[in-house]
């Protein structure tokens, strides 16, 4: 039983979640109006499935990371070996290839270059200069397109996917900011690292400023219903906003984790945002 709970918990279930809502939310997305419940059922698990190999990964691949900055994570803590996380991942990839047959060719396609990133990023990417910040988030944008694209809703899911792309690459950045110290301890060559807190805190007020041009854009132009404007500028717009203003000058870690928090609040926020237009 307690391998079980810590084969779960090095999935990381909240983000798990959040990816399957957000194909649910891509497959969603447009104007048709005929739904495939079983289409997105299929792709929501699938994402699940290849998130979770991916965190997976993640924790083998961080190991060395998380012994100084997530002392208590299945891994570092000792009460779930590597081996163990390695077969996992592998199984949790295989399963979520497996469940993309019912679905289209390209979702297929999608689904096994996401891993192939995922891999690349756990593997290589994770903690260099910019490039496994951008991997990440042109993966949390991927899954909105990956769910309609699974609903037969075509590219209605590049809407929220640029937004996802832009959002989750400020708070990639912002993430790197409060794990600096143990990165650096850890060895690896973050953004913050080899060009400066300064420039990494103008890369994230940079992403989230273009964040906030575009929310407005799905309702002006008519792609989105009513209720989604007001809930996306009060929820996520208001919130970003505050982030920027408090990324203007250097913090402590403990500030830039608020911040962290803040972003996977909106990050919810605007998926519901999404869903009610």
């Amino acid at each position: 039983m307690r391998a079980l709970v810590q084969g779960i918990l090095i999935t990381r279930p909240h983000n798990v979640a959040i990816a399957a809502v957000a194909v649910t939310a891509g497959a969603l997305t447009g104007p048709a109006t005929i739904l495939r419940p079983a289409q997105i059922v299929w792709a929501a698990v699938a994402a699940a499935l290849i998130t979770a190999g991916g965190n997976t990964l993640n924790d083998v691949a961080d190991l060395a990371v998380d012994a100084v900055n997530k002392p208590n994570r299945p891994l570092p803590s000792g009460r779930f070996s590597r081996k163990a996380a390695l077969v996992l991942a592998i199984v949790l990839f295989a399963a979520g290839l497996a469940v993309t047959l019912p679905l289209p060719p390209a979702c297929r396609l999608i689904a096994t270059a996401s891993i192939g990133l995922i891999v690349f990023y756990d593997l290589w990417a994770s903690g260099s200069t910019l490039i496994g910040n951008l991997v990440v988030s042109l993966l949390t944008g991927t899954a909105f397109l990956f769910g309609s694209l699974a609903a037969g809703m075509g590219a209605w899911g590049l809407i929220p996917g640029v937004f996802a792309f832009f959002f989750d690459l400020g708070r990639e950045v912002v993430k790197d900011l409060e794990d600096c110290e143990a990165d650096r301890t850890g060895g690896l060559r973050t953004l913050p690292i080899t060009a400066g807190e300064g420039v990494a805190r103008r890369t994230a007020i940079a992403a989230l400023l273009i964040l906030l041009v575009l929310l407005p854009v799905p309702s002006l132009a008519g792609w989105l219903a009513f209720p989604y404007l007001p809930i996306v500028l009060a929820g996520v717009g208001i919130p970003v906003a505050v982030v920027i203003a408090g990324l203007r000058r250097p913090r402590e870690a403990a500030v830039y984790r608020r911040f962290q928090i803040i972003m996977k609040v909106d990050m919810i926020v605007g998926l519901l945002a999404i869903l009610s237009g």
